[in-house]
C-alpha cells in the first residue's frame, strides 16, 4: 500500500511540475526523499556529512539531502533563490569545480551527465572532489530508452534532424509555462537543447566504461524506484531502463 501511495504522489507531482519553479522543486524533492532513503539503506552515510548536489537544478534534491541531516553544497550554472539554512548555493561549472580535492563526503549527481559534452571530464572532477572513503550517486535516463530523448522523445529514435523538425509542429513540453524563460522553445540542435547546456546521447554501456576509467567501482546499479532491474541486460536494458542509477565508490 505504501508503494502504491508513493507512486500515486510521484505521478501527481510529475503532472503539475511545469506549473512553476516551486512545483518543479517539489517534484525533485519528493524523488530525492525516496532516493536518499535508498542511499542510506545501502550504506551511504548522509547525516552530518558534507554533500555536493552537482547540477542541482531547482534544488529539490538539495532540500531532501538537507532534511536527511546533510550539510549541502548545491551547484548549478544558474543561481537559485534561497534554499534555506544548511544549503550553500554556488554558481559554477561541473567540469571545473571550484572546490579543493577531496572536499566532500558524498556527491549526488542526478540527471546531469547526459547534459554535458564531456562526461569523462565530469566523472574525473567528481573523483577529484570526493573523499577516498566517500560515495557517489549517479543517475540518468539512457538515451535509447523511451524518455532518453527528453523533450525530443520519441522522435530521438529517428535521429537529430528528424527530432528537431518534429518538435517544431508538436506542442513542446514547456510551452505555456515558465520553462521557456530559460530554455529555447525550438532549439537548433541537441547540443543547444536547453540554452546553456545540451543533450548528448549516453548509453548505460558507455557510462560504465567512463565510470571505470575515472577510477570508480560500481557497488550498485539499478533502475530508479523499480525492483525489477533490467539495466544490466545487453541492448534490451538500454531500451527498457527508464532511469538508471549507480552508487559508486573511489
Amino acid at each position: 500500500m505504501k508503494t502504491l501511495q508513493r507512486w500515486w504522489e510521484l505521478w501527481r507531482l510529475a503532472r503539475i511540475r511545469l506549473r512553476s519553479e516551486a512545483d518543479y522543486q517539489a517534484f525533485q524533492r519528493y524523488q530525492g526523499q525516496w532516493v536518499v532513503e535508498d542511499l542510506i539503506r545501502r550504506g551511504c552515510t548522509v547525516a552530518g556529512r558534507r554533500i555536493l548536489d552537482l547540477g542541482c537544478g531547482y534544488g529539490g534534491y538539495s532540500v531532501a539531502l538537507r532534511e536527511a541531516g546533510a550539510w549541502v553544497v548545491a551547484l548549478d550554472l544558474s543561481l537559485l533563490s534561497s534554499l534555506g539554512e544548511g544549503i550553500m548555493e554556488v554558481r559554477g561549472d561541473a567540469i571545473r569545480l571550484p572546490f579543493a580535492s577531496e572536499a566532500f563526503d558524498g556527491v549526488f549527481c542526478a540527471s546531469l551527465i547526459e547534459h554535458v559534452p564531456d562526461p569523462a571530464g565530469l566523472l574525473r572532477e567528481i573523483r577529484r572532489a570526493v573523499r577516498a572513503e566517500g560515495w557517489v550517486y549517479l543517475s540518468f535516463p539512457p538515451f535509447y530508452s523511451p524518455r532518453g530523448g527528453h523533450q525530443f522523445s520519441p522522435f530521438h529514435y529517428l535521429g537529430e534532424r528528424v527530432a528537431l523538425t518534429a518538435i517544431r509542429w508538436r506542442r513542446w513540453w514547456g510551452e505555456g509555462s515558465w520553462i521557456p524563460e530559460r530554455f529555447p522553445t525550438h532549439p537548433p540542435s541537441f547540443a543547444r537543447a536547453f540554452g546553456d547546456y545540451g543533450l548528448y546521447p549516453l548509453t548505460i554501456r558507455r557510462a560504465r566504461e567512463l565510470i571505470s576509467q575515472a577510477g570508480f567501482r560500481i557497488v550498485h546499479q539499478g533502475v530508479r524506484f523499480l525492483p525489477l532491474n533490467l539495466s544490466r541486460l545487453p541492448l534490451l536494458g538500454e531500451l527498457l531502463t527508464w532511469h538508471v542509477e549507480f552508487i559508486l565508490r573511489p
